[in-house]
């Protein structure tokens, strides 16, 4: 495990409790002033970006320290909100991806073809990364469980699944460089969770990763449990919250664009947007798409630019931010807030309680829709009758 292995070179994730949580002697995991630091323990000294290079050097040590990290990380949001891993693809032709082919081909699936290991031009074995995304666990009696899924990517360079930055991890927090606080909150509204990695194989090829993993977790014929997850099937009547920060709002815009997405677009009940990177001139051939990244049922949650943005340092998360000619040829109308940083990986962390306002809204208006259309229903059955 990570974190033993961390613990093994003198590091370790250590919660730092809030003076209310001392006084208490209590831990709450809701507490938004508890955070989980990383501590140099023989000598118990948190590392802080002004002390970073003392404990940790730059370069290998750096890289190899912040990947510990990573999934030690991965390993505490997974016992935080019962998640588990499942392989999208293996690097060897097989994992969701594989099973997914073979709903709609004619091979059996334990033909041995080609599929099963990927070669190059030359008939070259190729042994590629696996790809995996952190899903839901599959909870026995509880049917009446929501059928809703909070999705979250994040976005490219050397970070992995739920992770947004490699630097803030070491240096300020778990809760502040990672989704755990959004998928606490995505777990206390009952629904299901998956937790994509785009940058499994490298960020030159993250649209790829993007794309094989969402239509592997999404587009199976019916509902699977696999390694004890929830699958979400491509039947489902449950709806699609998603959050996609920086490259994944673009990756995911380009994936809606594909005929072949499926059945995902009409799920997508709500998006939120953290400086993202599409465009709605992508659309111009889509309208469909394009009026959904624009509605109601968007958000966009920017990061402030101290040398461009006016005003920006009396502005709270979730204020709506003034739009100018070259915002609105790019975003379009959609509704664009401030996150309350400059820091673009703090982003999330900093606008946690606007991108989950922006989420209740959208809820709320199709419970009061779907609460509308049935009464409506028994008004007109009390009729016929």
């Amino acid at each position: 495990r990570a974190r033993r292995t961390l613990s093994s070179i003198g590091f370790e994730f250590q919660l730092d409790k809030c003076n209310a949580c001392t006084e208490s002697n209590t831990v709450d995991d809701s507490c938004e002033r508890c955070i989980t630091r990383l501590y140099y323990t023989p000598s118990n000294t948190a590392i802080t970006n002004e002390n970073r290079s003392k404990f940790i050097a730059d370069g290998k040590m750096y890289d190899a320290i912040a990947d510990l990290c990573q999934s030690a990380a991965q390993e505490i949001m997974a016992e935080a909100c019962d998640l588990v891993w499942v392989t999208v693809c293996d690097g060897k032709g097989g994992g969701l991806s594989a099973r997914l082919d073979s709903q709609s081909s004619n091979l059996s699936s334990d033909s041995k073809s080609v599929r099963e290991w990927p070669r190059d031009d030359e008939g070259n074995i190729i042994v590629l990364e696996p790809i995996r995304a952190l899903v839901g666990r599959c909870k026995s009696g509880n049917e009446n469980q929501s059928k809703d899924t909070f999705l979250v990517s994040t976005g490219k360079g050397k970070v992995s699944a739920g992770i947004f930055s490699r630097q803030h991890l070491l240096t300020t927090g778990l809760e502040p460089s990672t989704a755990l606080p959004l998928l606490r909150e995505a777990r206390s509204r009952g629904m299901h969770c998956v937790v994509i990695d785009p940058n499994a194989r490298g960020d030159r090829v993250g649209m790829d990763t993007f794309q094989v993993s969402v239509r592997s977790l999404f587009q199976q014929e019916c509902s699977a449990e696999v390694e004890d997850a929830i699958i979400p099937a491509s039947s489902s009547d449950g709806h699609i919250y998603v959050l996609a920060h920086s490259a994944a709002g673009g990756q995911l815009v380009r994936y809606l664009l594909d005929k072949n997405q499926g059945t995902l677009l009409p799920r997508i009940r709500s998006i939120t947007f953290t400086d993202s990177t599409h465009s709605v001139q992508w659309l111009k051939k889509h309208p469909h798409i394009s009026s959904l990244i624009q509605s109601s049922r968007a958000l966009y949650v920017r990061s402030a630019n101290p040398m461009r943005d006016d005003g920006w340092e009396n502005a709270q998360p979730g204020d709506e931010c003034d739009k100018d000619h070259f915002w609105s040829h790019r975003f379009g109308k959609i509704k664009t807030v401030w996150a309350g940083t400059t820091d673009h990986s703090l982003t999330n962390w900093a606008a946690r309680a606007p991108i989950w306002e922006h989420f209740d809204k959208n809820a709320d208006d199709d419970k009061a829709a779907a609460s509308d259309d049935e009464a409506e229903t028994s008004h007109t059955d009390k009729v016929a009758k």
